[in-house]
């Protein structure tokens, strides 16, 4: 009996720890950096800043910061999650990264105003299509940081949409 509980003790914990990074694709390495300014990053030399928010539904009482950002090249984007531990201090470690190939015209990555079944989600992040609409559908992927495990979702996107702005 022991050595089950000991295996499955040992399971959960390379689950949980083996989870951030799952869509990062070639950009796994960003995982774990500390910046105070990802722009300063060299991997992201070449790259284009396209979009970010603080994920926070409240950014000014919570302890921690949740931030998200969007960097494109070609039709590649990168959605890089960062958390800032503490808010009186500028420096931020990445938690996860999402790297999206294919992008087309036409089509953005959203990491602000998106809502699952029209309740808006700060931390919902969406592939949607651009159209004239208030609201972007379809949406392609859709995947949501969890700020207790610092690791990111794939989530279905039945019920997302996000409302239609700029982005990547």
């Amino acid at each position: 009996m022991r050595k089950f509980l000991f295996v499955c003790m040992l399971f959960c914990t390379v689950y949980t720890y083996a989870q951030p990074g799952k869509y990062a694709g070639t950009k796994k390495s960003l995982i774990g950096k500390k910046h105070t300014n990802l722009d300063s990053l060299p991997q992201l030399k070449g790259w284009a800043m396209m979009e970010g928010t603080v994920m926070n539904e409240n950014p000014m009482t919570d302890p921690e910061l949740h931030l998200v950002s969007v960097y494109k090249k070609g039709t590649t984007c990168i959605i890089i999650f960062s958390v800032q531990e503490d808010t009186a201090s500028d420096k931020a470690v990445i938690a996860d990264v999402v790297e999206v190939t294919g992008v087309a015209k036409g089509w953005t990555i959203r990491t602000w105003s998106c809502r699952q079944n029209k309740k808006p989600n700060n931390y919902i992040v969406a592939w949607a299509k651009e159209t004239d609409t208030q609201y972007m559908k379809p949406v392609k992927k859709a995947w949501r940081f969890n700020p207790d495990k610092r690791r990111v979702d794939l989530i279905p996107v039945t019920g997302i949409d996000c409302e239609n702005e700029l982005g990547c």
